[in-house]
């Protein structure tokens, strides 16, 4: 059992990267004072436009690119009624996600009569991505977040907008700025979920990805360190999935699949109450 659970982490690092990307970008939107469940949403979507993009142009990174744009419009339309109309996050998070669901579920059934979704896609390699979200880019945000006048004002927008305000700032511009940012990742995660893990498409396939992002930002407490922490927390155990499935002990298919999420939600029940959130998150 040890030596098939060390066989399995180099593989739940990898399938665990488009949560950590998701976290990644959730973890910028909360430090600017946002909370947006739309997240789920917005990889569901990049996963579909970044399958159809690189079917029509037969090209990976092309692909890539259409899950970008496919985030940026979910990611636009949860700032044009959050921000722009300073409607609850929650709510709005909620209906874009319902929203995705169902319009990428009618698209896709919509698009198998054409086999857009049935034929080959462009594989990217899957080593191409995971240092990028493991290294390079939590490298860069951790930077830019607490080393720039711009990480501090953004910052200071998730914990005293007044203070950005006062000093001639546009607390709507840097939250623009953190869902453009969550919307590069976000997109990056679902175009990898269905460019390089998976064979194209299915509905519903981020399977709460999306929600869990939004628990992994708890647990690190809002910094990049602890995201990186709880994401490897999260891989250990779908690791543990990995290995207790090739172990053959006879447990169920469908409960071994509820591991990762199960060890997630008791690590999260753990720390409830002595975390301290960015003191404006979630107000408009």
């Amino acid at each position: 059992m040890t030596h098939q659970l060390l066989a399995a982490i180099p593989l739940a690092i990898v399938a665990s990267t488009p949560l950590l990307l998701a976290v990644l970008g959730e973890l910028v939107v909360e430090r600017a004072g946002m909370i947006n469940l739309g997240i789920e949403g917005m990889m569901l979507t990049a996963a579909m436009t970044a399958v159809i993009t690189a079917q029509l142009t037969h090209s990976v990174m092309l692909g890539f690119l259409g899950g970008i744009a496919g985030a940026a419009f979910v990611g636009a339309l949860f700032g044009l009624f959050a921000l722009r109309f300073a409607a609850d996050q929650i709510v709005t998070g909620t209906a874009i996600v319902l929203l995705a669901q169902g319009l990428t579920g009618f698209v896709y059934r919509e698009l198998q009569q054409n086999d857009i979704f049935n034929q080959p896609i462009p594989r990217l390699g899957i080593d191409v991505v995971v240092p990028l979200a493991w290294i390079a880019i939590p490298i860069a945000l951790a930077f830019l977040l607490w080393k720039t006048r711009f990480g501090l004002r953004l910052r200071a927008c998730g914990e005293l907008p007044a203070a950005v305000t006062s000093n001639g700032g546009s607390v709507s511009r840097y939250r623009w700025t953190a869902l453009g940012i969550e919307s590069v990742l976000a997109g990056l995660a679902g175009a990898y979920l269905a460019l390089a893990l998976s064979s194209g498409f299915a509905e519903n396939m981020v399977a709460g990805r999306g929600f869990i992002a939004l628990s992994v930002v708890i647990f690190g407490r809002w910094k990049f360190k602890g995201a990186l922490l709880g994401t490897a927390v999260f891989g250990i155990a779908a690791a543990a999935q990995y290995a207790l499935q090739a172990s053959g002990r006879g447990v169920p298919f469908h409960l071994l699949l509820a591991v990762p999420y199960v060890v997630t939600l008791l690590i999260l029940c753990g720390i409830a109450g002595r975390v301290r959130a960015p003191e404006s998150l979630g107000k408009t």
